[in-house]
C-alpha cells in the first residue's frame, strides 16, 4: 500500500498544518451562534360549556395552579418562548383534550382559548394581545366566535351604527382590535337567525382593552363574554 509519510515529510506536515486550520477556520464561521429565548406571557380561557375545568401545559410542565373552569380566564402565566407544544388536559388528568405546536415570542404576551366542535372534540387557539392601551374615552376590542351549535356566521357592529366585523366564522378571533367610545354598547348578529343580542356599554371602561368571545349549546340563542386584558 502506498503511503505518503516518505516524500517531502516536511512539505507534507506543512500542507496538513494549513488544512487542518483552515477546516478549524470553516467550522467556526459555519455554527450557528445559539438562539437565546427569554419568556412570554399567555392567558388561557375556557370556552367550552359542559368541559372539565382544564390544566394547561408548555410541553410537559403544567403552568396553571388553578384549573380553568367554562368561562374562567387565567391570570398571565409566564412561558418560555420559542417553539414549543401548548396542552390543555382534564383536571387530574395526564390525556390532553386539546394541543398545539407554536412560536411565541419573547416578552410578547398572548391569550390562548379551549374549545370544542359539534362533535365535542377539543381545541386551541389564540391571539397575540395589544398592550397598548387606548386614549381617554376609548375602549378597544375585538371578537371571538366559539359558538359550535350557531348555524351561521356574526356580525358584530356598534348599537344603531355600522358593523365592525361581518361573517365571523366559528373558530375565529378577529386579527384586529377595534377602537370605539366607551359609552358606546354593541349588539351581534347571527346571519339569518333572528338572533341579536346586545352588550351594554357598562361592560366597557375607558382606557381598556377587551376581547369579547361568542358561544351557545344551542342553535337558538347565543351568549357574550368579556375578558379585560388590562
Amino acid at each position: 500500500m502506498k503511503t505518503l509519510t516518505n516524500k517531502k515529510p516536511a512539505l507534507l506536515l506543512m500542507v496538513i498544518s494549513m488544512f487542518a486550520i483552515l477546516i478549524s477556520s470553516c467550522k467556526k464561521d459555519d455554527d450557528p451562534a445559539p438562539i437565546v429565548y427569554g419568556d412570554a406571557k399567555i392567558s388561557v380561557t375556557n370556552t367550552a360549556s359542559g368541559s372539565n375545568a382544564q390544566d394547561f401545559y408548555q410541553g410537559d410542565t403544567k403552568l396553571t395552579t388553578t384549573a380553568v373552569a367554562y368561562t374562567e380566564t387565567s391570570p398571565y402565566l409566564t412561558v418560555k418562548a420559542g417553539n414549543s407544544v401548548l396542552s390543555f388536559k382534564n383536571t387530574g388528568s395526564t390525556t390532553n383534550t386539546a394541543s398545539i405546536s407554536v412560536g411565541l415570542d419573547t416578552d410578547a404576551s398572548y391569550t390562548v382559548f379551549y374549545y370544542t366542535n359539534l362533535a365535542g372534540t377539543g381545541l386551541i387557539t389564540g391571539a397575540g394581545n395589544d398592550n397598548i392601551p387606548p386614549a381617554t374615552g376609548k375602549v378597544k376590542v375585538r371578537f371571538a366566535n366559539f359558538g359550535a351549535a350557531l348555524n351561521n356566521t356574526l356580525n358584530i357592529g356598534v348599537t344603531g351604527g355600522a358593523n365592525l366585523v361581518t361573517g365571523l366564522g366559528f373558530g375565529n378571533i378577529t386579527n384586529t382590535y377595534f377602537t370605539i367610545d366607551a359609552n358606546l354598547g354593541l349588539d351581534f348578529t347571527v346571519l339569518n337567525s333572528g338572533i341579536t343580542v346586545q352588550i351594554p356599554s357598562s361592560n366597557f371602561v375607558s382606557g381598556k382593552i377587551y376581547t369579547v368571545w361568542f358561544d351557545t349549546n344551542i342553535a337558538t340563542t347565543a351568549k357574550f363574554h368579556v375578558i379585560q386584558e388590562n
